[in-house]
């Protein structure tokens, strides 16, 4: 995502190096994190320590033409034994079907995409390492490195394999490839990560009682930049551990966790930072929770506990929506940190959530069950003026695409309907580039691929 006007990813990776190592926060004269006074609210901080930013303009265009797909191993096709299927929709996003053991899953991953694999990792480590003076007691990048060391640990053990292969296959380290899966989803330095949004309603808040799912994923590029925008779909087979649920997860080319993901069964997850708990190196970092989750489970209580039952590292908010136990749609906002785990029930069929703590009782400040951060409330209002009309079939989303309810860092905006395995999808074209402001795209989740079936057009304003 290379332009003129870039992300303030800086501010995200100083405070990794910060929260991995147990260093200070940011260096002086850094700027802070865009958001402005949605932001500021959302932390309980004052708008002179969040000032406000400029809204940058969308890029215009329709997307081309689908090209064909390309297949590892190479020469196989459609009907063929193929482990890694590739389609580019266009420059800003493509989708990756990989299938097979963990093993041949990475390794199609990291053949099908290896520049942009070796381009994530590289802008990662570029940054890292233009932080280091000689006033540390220990160089950023070595302290990151060494830290994603004992979080490695915590990954599940068929993930490291699949990790590893990608890595070989596309001729990066492996620590450094874990890096980067890392830094977006272990940095809870205090405010610098990614600021989301999300929900769920089902019953008496839908058209069909159906469940539907709204998600921003904000975040301010934070060694993004360059990166292509990835559709994965994982096709788990085999015995044992590593023959989990089909899932697909919305991330970059190179990231095997994902920030949102929907499994075969119906199932899904995402994760909002929040803040002010306690924080570990000792713990499965949250986006590999979220894989977790769908991978693991199949009804909204397998997705509280797992969320119960394994060492969690970081700060968070995570929306878990599907069936329950009783085959009816259900949803829960589990908020928890390293020690402490709260969840949340729904209320008239809507679980809602920004970044602010609803119930965990943790920090300085008390939760509030109506949180009065901006962007909660207008997400809130927007729920509120369609209960019992919220359909997947509007125009284009008039909830999650609202404005007030994403931020100008907002990499990707979507829509789904677990009940028929589609969603709407917008993506962030590059840096200055707002997602919920450009075309929607639905998709259909197939057996081995993942669909494109309409172009949607701009987000339709609200009734």
């Amino acid at each position: 995502m290379a332009g003129n006007r870039p992300y303030h990813w800086h501010v995200a990776l100083v405070a990794l190096a910060a929260a991995l190592a147990g260093l200070l926060l940011l260096a002086p004269g850094q700027a802070p994190a865009p958001g402005g006074t949605a932001l500021a609210q959302d932390q309980g901080k004052t708008e002179a320590e969040c000032p406000p930013q400029p809204k940058p303009e969308p890029a215009p265009g329709k997307p081309p033409a689908e090209a064909a797909p390309v297949f590892w191993p190479a020469g196989t096709q459609e009907d063929g034994a193929w482990r890694g299927r590739l389609v580019r929709l266009d420059e800003h996003l493509a989708v990756l079907t990989v299938r097979g053991s963990p093993e041949e899953r990475g390794t199609a991953h990291g053949h099908l995409l290896k520049d942009e694999v070796q381009r994530l990792v590289k802008n990662v480590n570029r940054f890292l390492k233009s932080l280091e003076s000689p006033r540390d007691e220990k160089p950023k990048f070595a302290a990151c490195l060494e830290a994603t060391k004992t979080m490695r640990g915590y990954v599940e053990p068929d993930v490291v394999k699949e990790l590893d292969a990608c890595a070989a296959a596309a001729a990066v380290d492996a620590t450094e490839l874990l890096l980067a899966q890392l830094f977006g989803d272990v940095n809870r330095a205090k405010g610098f990560t990614s600021f989301c949004s999300s929900f769920a309603a089902f019953g008496p808040a839908t058209k069909d009682g159906a469940l539907v799912v709204g998600r921003n994923f904000d975040y301010a590029g934070h060694g993004l930049e360059g990166g292509l925008p990835l559709i994965l779909q994982e096709l788990p087979a085999g015995e044992g551990n590593g023959a989990g649920r089909p899932f697909v997860t919305i991330g970059y080319a190179g990231i095997l966790n994902g920030w949102t993901a929907l499994n075969a069964d119906g199932l899904f997850a995402s994760n909002n930072t929040l803040f002010d708990g306690k924080d570990s190196l000792e713990g499965m970092s949250t986006c590999f929770l979220l894989r977790k989750i769908v991978e693991r489970g199949r009804t909204v209580e397998d997705g509280v506990r797992i969320l119960r039952e394994t060492p969690r590292a970081a700060t968070t908010g995570m929306l878990v929506a599907g069936r329950n136990a009783a085959g009816a749609w259900d949803a829960r906002f589990v908020e928890f940190d390293h020690v402490k785990l709260e969840v949340l029930e729904p209320k008239d069929g809507v679980v809602l959530a920004t970044n602010s703590r609803q119930k965990l009782a943790v920090g300085s400040y008390p939760p509030s069950a109506n949180p009065s951060a901006p962007r909660f409330q207008a997400l809130k209002k927007m729920l509120g003026r369609s209960s019992g009309v919220l359909c997947f079939d509007d125009p284009a989303p008039r909830t999650i695409a609202a404005e007030g309810v994403y931020m100008d860092i907002n990499l990707h905006c979507a829509l789904l309907e677990p009940a028929k395995q589609r969603f709407k999808l917008a993506v962030a074209p590059g840096p200055g580039t707002v997602a919920a402001r450009q075309p929607f795209r639905t998709f259909q989740i197939e057996e081995t691929r993942v669909v494109q079936v309409r172009d949607d057009g701009p987000p339709a304003p609200p009734k």
